[in-house]
């Protein structure tokens, strides 16, 4: 079974790109990919990561006080990728 992913959308570009600063200064390991079309996001950018970082980067958005608008779970079923909100 393949490990989970998870990814955030953000509100605007500076969201994203404090994001993806405060995750580099911490040794995250993320993505910043485009928002997939599925989901509706005033920002083209998203933040992908796997289970594996999970709890560490839930921590540095807690922590650091970084702005997102959602976060998802990203499901594989049958080569269609569904999108599952989550709570923090």
């Amino acid at each position: 079974m393949a490990e989970k992913q998870y990814i955030f959308t953000f509100n605007s570009t500076h969201h994203a790109l404090m994001f993806e600063k405060a995750a580099n200064e911490n040794n995250s390991n993320i993505i910043i990919m485009p928002v997939p079309r599925s989901i509706a996001s005033s920002c083209g950018l998203a933040v992908k990561f796997s289970q594996e970082n999970y709890e560490e980067i839930v921590e540095m958005v807690k922590n650091k006080g970084l702005s997102y608008a959602d976060l998802y779970r990203i499901e594989d079923s049958g080569g269609e990728k569904k999108y599952i909100k989550q709570n923090i």
